[in-house]
Protein backbone atom coordinates (compact mmCIF):
# COMPACT_ATOMS: atom_id res chain seq x y z
CA UNK A 1 0.00 0.00 0.00
CA UNK A 2 1.81 3.31 -0.83
CA UNK A 3 -0.08 6.44 -1.81
CA UNK A 4 -2.58 6.00 -3.51
CA UNK A 5 -2.18 8.02 -6.97
CA UNK A 6 -5.35 9.86 -8.51
CA UNK A 7 -6.88 7.80 -11.05
CA UNK A 8 -7.26 9.38 -15.05
CA UNK A 9 -10.78 9.20 -15.63
CA UNK A 10 -11.55 9.76 -19.86
CA UNK A 11 -8.55 9.59 -20.93
CA UNK A 12 -7.45 12.01 -23.48
CA UNK A 13 -4.74 11.63 -26.72
CA UNK A 14 -3.51 14.64 -28.06
CA UNK A 15 -5.36 15.65 -31.10
CA UNK A 16 -4.15 14.08 -34.82
CA UNK A 17 -2.30 16.87 -36.57
CA UNK A 18 -2.94 17.91 -39.88
CA UNK A 19 -0.66 15.93 -43.06
CA UNK A 20 -0.35 17.94 -45.94
CA UNK A 21 0.48 15.03 -48.06
CA UNK A 22 -2.96 13.41 -47.73
CA UNK A 23 -4.42 16.96 -48.25
CA UNK A 24 -2.67 17.13 -51.58
CA UNK A 25 -3.58 13.44 -52.29
CA UNK A 26 -6.87 14.07 -51.41
CA UNK A 27 -7.44 17.34 -53.65
CA UNK A 28 -5.68 15.30 -56.62
CA UNK A 29 -7.97 12.11 -56.07
CA UNK A 30 -10.97 14.72 -56.00
CA UNK A 31 -9.26 16.64 -59.20
CA UNK A 32 -9.39 13.55 -60.62
CA UNK A 33 -13.00 12.71 -60.05
CA UNK A 34 -13.98 16.05 -61.32
CA UNK A 35 -12.36 15.64 -64.49
CA UNK A 36 -13.87 12.10 -65.26
CA UNK A 37 -17.00 13.58 -64.22
CA UNK A 38 -17.03 16.48 -66.55
CA UNK A 39 -15.76 14.11 -69.61
CA UNK A 40 -18.43 11.73 -69.24
CA UNK A 41 -20.90 14.51 -68.86
CA UNK A 42 -19.76 16.87 -71.87
CA UNK A 43 -22.06 16.73 -74.90
CA UNK A 44 -18.66 16.46 -77.41
CA UNK A 45 -15.43 14.91 -77.44
CA UNK A 46 -13.67 19.22 -77.18
CA UNK A 47 -13.73 19.36 -73.61
CA UNK A 48 -9.87 19.78 -73.21
CA UNK A 49 -10.33 22.78 -75.00
CA UNK A 50 -13.22 24.86 -73.66
CA UNK A 51 -12.05 27.20 -70.59
CA UNK A 52 -15.34 25.85 -68.41
CA UNK A 53 -14.03 22.81 -68.21
CA UNK A 54 -10.69 23.89 -66.85
CA UNK A 55 -12.37 25.89 -64.81
CA UNK A 56 -14.88 23.46 -63.17
CA UNK A 57 -12.23 21.02 -62.91
CA UNK A 58 -9.80 23.51 -60.70
CA UNK A 59 -12.61 25.86 -58.54
CA UNK A 60 -14.79 23.01 -58.13
CA UNK A 61 -12.18 20.73 -55.98
CA UNK A 62 -10.49 24.20 -54.81
CA UNK A 63 -13.99 24.77 -52.76
CA UNK A 64 -14.50 21.49 -51.68
CA UNK A 65 -11.36 21.16 -50.71
CA UNK A 66 -11.37 24.39 -48.78
CA UNK A 67 -14.87 23.67 -47.20
CA UNK A 68 -13.21 20.39 -46.25
CA UNK A 69 -9.89 21.92 -44.57
CA UNK A 70 -11.39 24.75 -42.91
CA UNK A 71 -13.86 21.98 -40.82
CA UNK A 72 -10.74 20.27 -40.57
CA UNK A 73 -9.15 23.05 -38.71
CA UNK A 74 -12.36 23.92 -36.65
CA UNK A 75 -12.45 20.43 -35.21
CA UNK A 76 -8.79 20.42 -34.96
CA UNK A 77 -8.59 23.60 -32.82
CA UNK A 78 -11.51 22.20 -31.00
CA UNK A 79 -9.98 18.99 -30.04
CA UNK A 80 -6.67 20.92 -29.52
CA UNK A 81 -8.51 23.88 -26.75
CA UNK A 82 -10.36 20.53 -25.05
CA UNK A 83 -6.54 18.17 -25.08
CA UNK A 84 -5.07 21.49 -23.20
CA UNK A 85 -7.73 21.90 -20.89
CA UNK A 86 -7.73 18.16 -19.89
CA UNK A 87 -3.92 18.52 -19.20
CA UNK A 88 -4.14 21.60 -17.05
CA UNK A 89 -6.46 20.13 -15.24
CA UNK A 90 -4.23 16.68 -14.76
CA UNK A 91 -1.43 18.95 -13.88
CA UNK A 92 -3.97 20.31 -11.06
CA UNK A 93 -4.88 17.09 -9.80
CA UNK A 94 -0.88 15.88 -9.50
CA UNK A 95 -0.24 19.31 -7.55
CA UNK A 96 -3.05 18.40 -5.38
CA UNK A 97 -1.63 15.24 -5.31
CA UNK A 98 1.60 16.50 -4.62
CA UNK A 99 0.51 18.67 -1.46
CA UNK A 100 -1.85 15.97 -0.29
CA UNK A 101 1.41 14.84 0.25
CA UNK A 102 3.72 17.01 1.70
CA UNK A 103 0.90 17.83 4.43
CA UNK A 104 2.67 17.29 8.04
CA UNK A 105 2.46 17.66 12.02
CA UNK A 106 4.43 20.37 13.76
CA UNK A 107 6.57 18.82 16.73
CA UNK A 108 6.26 21.16 19.26
CA UNK A 109 8.39 18.55 21.59
CA UNK A 110 9.65 14.97 21.73
CA UNK A 111 10.77 13.04 24.58
CA UNK A 112 11.86 9.90 25.28
CA UNK A 113 13.64 7.78 27.98
CA UNK A 114 15.71 5.36 27.80
CA UNK A 115 17.01 2.58 30.36
CA UNK A 116 20.83 3.58 29.29
CA UNK A 117 19.78 7.67 29.18
CA UNK A 118 21.27 7.58 25.66
CA UNK A 119 20.31 10.83 23.79
CA UNK A 120 20.39 12.05 20.09
CA UNK A 121 23.11 14.74 20.97
CA UNK A 122 25.31 11.68 22.43
CA UNK A 123 24.59 10.00 19.17
CA UNK A 124 25.40 12.55 16.76
CA UNK A 125 28.87 13.81 18.90
CA UNK A 126 29.88 11.10 20.58
CA UNK A 127 28.40 7.51 18.78
CA UNK A 128 32.33 5.92 18.79
CA UNK A 129 32.57 5.52 22.79
CA UNK A 130 28.99 4.14 23.00
CA UNK A 131 28.33 0.83 24.41
CA UNK A 132 26.98 -1.50 21.14
CA UNK A 133 23.51 -2.89 22.29
CA UNK A 134 23.36 -5.93 20.06
CA UNK A 135 21.16 -8.62 21.33
CA UNK A 136 20.36 -6.69 24.83
CA UNK A 137 17.33 -5.85 25.99
CA UNK A 138 17.71 -3.50 28.19
CA UNK A 139 15.30 -2.60 31.04
CA UNK A 140 14.49 0.04 33.07
CA UNK A 141 14.98 -0.39 37.19
CA UNK A 142 12.17 -2.20 38.50
CA UNK A 143 11.51 0.37 41.69
CA UNK A 144 10.49 2.98 38.44
CA UNK A 145 6.58 2.46 38.08
CA UNK A 146 4.60 3.96 34.83
CA UNK A 147 3.45 7.01 37.15
CA UNK A 148 6.96 8.36 37.22
CA UNK A 149 7.53 7.71 33.60
CA UNK A 150 4.66 9.76 33.05
CA UNK A 151 5.24 12.56 35.85
CA UNK A 152 8.47 12.64 34.11
CA UNK A 153 7.01 13.39 30.27
CA UNK A 154 4.23 15.94 32.20
CA UNK A 155 7.27 17.85 33.76
CA UNK A 156 9.26 17.72 30.74
CA UNK A 157 6.35 19.34 28.36
CA UNK A 158 5.31 22.44 30.98
CA UNK A 159 7.34 25.03 29.75
CA UNK A 160 5.33 24.43 25.83
CA UNK A 161 2.11 24.15 27.31
CA UNK A 162 2.71 27.15 29.52
CA UNK A 163 2.98 28.91 26.21
CA UNK A 164 -0.06 27.99 24.66
CA UNK A 165 -3.91 29.30 25.50
CA UNK A 166 -5.06 27.74 28.40
CA UNK A 167 -8.35 26.84 26.44
CA UNK A 168 -6.68 24.58 23.86
CA UNK A 169 -7.50 21.40 24.57
CA UNK A 170 -5.30 18.52 24.24
CA UNK A 171 -6.11 15.09 23.11
CA UNK A 172 -4.08 12.60 25.06
CA UNK A 173 -3.41 9.05 23.45
CA UNK A 174 -1.02 6.34 24.67
CA UNK A 175 -0.18 3.09 22.98
CA UNK A 176 1.06 0.46 25.48
CA UNK A 177 2.61 -2.64 24.64
CA UNK A 178 0.72 -6.05 25.46
CA UNK A 179 3.10 -6.54 28.67
CA UNK A 180 3.28 -2.45 29.53
CA UNK A 181 -0.69 -1.86 29.96
CA UNK A 182 -2.13 -1.04 32.78
CA UNK A 183 -4.53 1.21 34.24
CA UNK A 184 -2.81 4.87 33.86
CA UNK A 185 -6.28 7.37 33.86
CA UNK A 186 -5.47 8.38 37.25
CA UNK A 187 -1.70 8.37 36.74
CA UNK A 188 -2.58 11.04 34.00
CA UNK A 189 -4.50 12.87 35.68
CA UNK A 190 -2.17 13.28 38.93
CA UNK A 191 0.67 14.23 36.57
CA UNK A 192 -1.15 17.03 34.88
CA UNK A 193 -1.73 18.34 38.52
CA UNK A 194 1.64 18.32 39.71
CA UNK A 195 2.75 19.68 36.24
CA UNK A 196 0.25 22.45 36.83
CA UNK A 197 -0.69 21.88 33.10
CA UNK A 198 -4.34 23.72 33.16
CA UNK A 199 -5.08 22.31 29.46
CA UNK A 200 -8.46 20.76 29.55
CA UNK A 201 -7.68 16.96 27.63
CA UNK A 202 -9.08 13.52 26.92
CA UNK A 203 -7.52 10.50 27.13
CA UNK A 204 -7.91 7.20 25.44
CA UNK A 205 -5.68 4.03 26.27
CA UNK A 206 -4.96 1.41 23.27
CA UNK A 207 -3.01 -1.64 23.86
CA UNK A 208 -0.84 -3.04 20.61
CA UNK A 209 2.10 -4.31 19.21
CA UNK A 210 2.21 -2.34 15.57
CA UNK A 211 3.43 1.11 15.11
CA UNK A 212 0.08 2.10 13.89
CA UNK A 213 1.64 5.03 12.05
CA UNK A 214 -1.64 5.21 10.54
CA UNK A 215 -2.87 7.41 13.25
CA UNK A 216 -0.63 10.13 11.66
CA UNK A 217 -2.31 9.96 9.02
CA UNK A 218 -5.51 9.97 10.23
CA UNK A 219 -4.25 13.66 12.71
CA UNK A 220 -2.92 15.02 9.24
CA UNK A 221 -5.99 14.85 7.57
CA UNK A 222 -8.66 15.05 10.25
CA UNK A 223 -10.52 17.94 9.83
CA UNK A 224 -11.14 18.89 13.52
CA UNK A 225 -7.73 20.18 14.19
CA UNK A 226 -6.73 19.49 17.94
CA UNK A 227 -3.09 19.56 20.10
CA UNK A 228 -2.29 15.86 20.23
CA UNK A 229 -0.51 14.26 22.94
CA UNK A 230 1.04 10.92 22.16
CA UNK A 231 2.67 8.68 24.72
CA UNK A 232 4.31 5.29 23.45
CA UNK A 233 4.72 2.81 26.80
CA UNK A 234 6.89 0.41 25.95
CA UNK A 235 8.90 0.30 29.67
CA UNK A 236 7.68 -3.16 30.38
CA UNK A 237 9.01 -5.65 27.74
CA UNK A 238 10.73 -8.82 26.51
CA UNK A 239 12.92 -6.49 24.32
CA UNK A 240 14.41 -3.02 25.13
CA UNK A 241 12.33 -0.78 26.72
CA UNK A 242 11.70 2.71 26.52
CA UNK A 243 8.82 5.40 26.94
CA UNK A 244 8.72 8.60 24.16
CA UNK A 245 6.13 10.85 23.91
CA UNK A 246 5.32 13.73 21.02
CA UNK A 247 3.20 16.88 21.43
CA UNK A 248 1.92 17.54 18.12
CA UNK A 249 -0.17 20.17 16.01
CA UNK A 250 -1.77 21.41 13.00
CA UNK A 251 0.23 23.57 10.78
CA UNK A 252 -2.19 25.92 10.09
CA UNK A 253 -3.42 25.65 13.80
CA UNK A 254 0.52 26.53 14.74
CA UNK A 255 1.02 29.15 12.70
CA UNK A 256 -2.74 31.10 13.93
CA UNK A 257 -1.18 31.07 17.70
CA UNK A 258 1.43 33.01 16.55
CA UNK A 259 4.23 31.47 18.98
CA UNK A 260 7.82 30.08 18.26
CA UNK A 261 8.21 26.88 20.23
CA UNK A 262 7.78 24.06 17.14
CA UNK A 263 11.01 21.50 17.17
CA UNK A 264 10.51 19.68 13.95
CA UNK A 265 8.35 18.54 11.40
CA UNK A 266 6.73 15.13 10.44
CA UNK A 267 6.02 15.07 6.83
CA UNK A 268 2.78 12.56 5.65
CA UNK A 269 4.52 8.86 6.55
CA UNK A 270 4.57 6.00 4.23
CA UNK A 271 3.20 2.64 4.57
CA UNK A 272 4.21 -0.28 1.42
CA UNK A 273 4.71 -3.42 0.37
CA UNK A 274 6.87 -2.52 -2.38
CA UNK A 275 9.92 -0.86 -1.16
CA UNK A 276 10.87 0.41 -4.61
CA UNK A 277 7.75 1.51 -5.63
CA UNK A 278 7.32 3.40 -2.03
CA UNK A 279 10.41 5.29 -2.09
CA UNK A 280 10.06 6.04 -6.11
CA UNK A 281 6.77 7.94 -5.18
CA UNK A 282 8.44 10.13 -2.01
CA UNK A 283 11.38 11.67 -4.23
CA UNK A 284 8.47 12.04 -6.50
CA UNK A 285 6.28 13.99 -3.93
CA UNK A 286 8.41 14.49 -0.81
CA UNK A 287 11.57 16.63 -2.27
CA UNK A 288 12.81 16.87 1.12
CA UNK A 289 13.99 12.68 1.21
CA UNK A 290 16.22 13.60 -1.41
CA UNK A 291 17.92 16.31 1.50
CA UNK A 292 18.12 13.48 3.98
CA UNK A 293 21.19 13.36 6.25
CA UNK A 294 20.48 11.07 9.12
CA UNK A 295 18.88 8.00 8.28
CA UNK A 296 17.53 5.51 11.05
CA UNK A 297 16.69 1.99 11.14
CA UNK A 298 14.14 0.16 13.74
CA UNK A 299 13.50 -3.08 13.69
CA UNK A 300 15.16 -4.12 10.65
CA UNK A 301 17.15 -6.88 9.70
CA UNK A 302 20.87 -6.75 7.91
CA UNK A 303 19.23 -7.47 4.95
CA UNK A 304 16.69 -5.05 5.11
CA UNK A 305 18.84 -2.52 6.07
CA UNK A 306 21.07 -2.64 2.94
CA UNK A 307 18.23 -3.09 0.46
CA UNK A 308 16.71 0.76 1.73
CA UNK A 309 20.63 2.02 1.22
CA UNK A 310 20.94 0.53 -2.10
CA UNK A 311 17.17 1.65 -2.97
CA UNK A 312 18.17 5.44 -1.67
CA UNK A 313 21.75 5.23 -3.79
CA UNK A 314 20.27 4.54 -6.93
CA UNK A 315 18.03 7.87 -6.89
CA UNK A 316 21.60 9.49 -5.45
CA UNK A 317 20.22 9.91 -1.79
CA UNK A 318 23.29 9.08 0.16
CA UNK A 319 22.95 10.10 4.16
CA UNK A 320 25.87 11.40 6.18
CA UNK A 321 25.22 8.80 9.02
CA UNK A 322 23.06 6.02 9.88
CA UNK A 323 21.64 4.79 12.64
CA UNK A 324 20.62 1.22 13.46
CA UNK A 325 18.72 1.87 16.51
CA UNK A 326 18.97 -1.77 17.45
CA UNK A 327 23.15 -1.05 18.28
CA UNK A 328 21.81 2.05 20.48
CA UNK A 329 19.09 0.97 22.59
CA UNK A 330 19.25 -2.93 22.44
CA UNK A 331 16.59 -5.79 20.71
CA UNK A 332 13.36 -4.13 19.05
CA UNK A 333 9.74 -4.33 18.20
CA UNK A 334 7.39 -2.92 16.16
CA UNK A 335 6.86 -0.05 18.53
CA UNK A 336 10.32 0.90 17.54
CA UNK A 337 9.52 3.01 15.15
CA UNK A 338 8.29 5.36 17.47
CA UNK A 339 11.95 5.61 19.98
CA UNK A 340 13.20 6.12 16.38
CA UNK A 341 10.99 8.41 15.09
CA UNK A 342 11.37 10.56 18.62
CA UNK A 343 15.16 10.11 18.38
CA UNK A 344 14.78 11.60 14.75
CA UNK A 345 13.27 14.49 15.93
CA UNK A 346 15.82 15.49 18.25
CA UNK A 347 18.28 14.99 16.06
CA UNK A 348 16.56 17.75 13.33
CA UNK A 349 16.49 20.35 16.64
CA UNK A 350 20.04 19.66 17.25
CA UNK A 351 21.42 19.80 13.20
CA UNK A 352 18.44 21.18 11.64
CA UNK A 353 18.99 18.38 8.82
CA UNK A 354 16.52 16.02 7.38
CA UNK A 355 16.20 12.75 9.10
CA UNK A 356 14.38 9.79 7.40
CA UNK A 357 12.94 7.20 9.45
CA UNK A 358 12.53 3.58 8.38
CA UNK A 359 10.90 0.68 9.85
CA UNK A 360 9.32 -2.76 9.78
CA UNK A 361 5.77 -3.45 10.79
CA UNK A 362 3.37 -6.22 9.50
CA UNK A 363 5.97 -7.05 7.27
CA UNK A 364 5.74 -3.73 5.84
CA UNK A 365 8.00 -0.86 5.19
CA UNK A 366 7.68 2.15 7.51
CA UNK A 367 9.14 5.94 6.26
CA UNK A 368 9.11 9.25 7.82
CA UNK A 369 10.83 12.17 6.50
CA UNK A 370 11.49 14.50 9.59
CA UNK A 371 12.48 17.99 8.52
CA UNK A 372 13.26 21.45 10.48
CA UNK A 373 10.18 23.79 10.81
CA UNK A 374 9.00 25.48 7.55
CA UNK A 375 6.02 27.55 7.48
CA UNK A 376 6.06 29.02 4.03
CA UNK A 377 4.64 25.54 2.95
CA UNK A 378 1.09 25.25 4.31
CA UNK A 379 -1.51 22.05 4.85
CA UNK A 380 -4.48 23.12 3.03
Amino acid sequence: MSWPQPKVIDTLNPPVKLHRGRWLVFFIILMVITGITFALMWPNNNYLKQWTFWFGLISIPTIVSGVALSIRFYLYGLAQEEYEIWQQEQKIIQQNWQVWAMKSLIVLDSYYSLPNQITAKQILVDRSNLSVQINNSLKFDEKLEVNQHIEDLFFSLRPFFSKLPLTEPINITMYSSDQSYSYVDDDIYNACRAAKIDQPYTFSHKMGIHADIEKLVEWIDIDQKTLQLVIINNTKSSNSAFLCAFLLMDKQQYKNLSVDIAKAEILRPMTADNLQVAINQMVELQPAICQVNQLWFANMDNKQEVNITKQLADLNISPEQMYKLESLVGNQNELSYWLSLALGCEMVTETKQNNLITAMSQNQWLFSVVTAVNLGVMNE
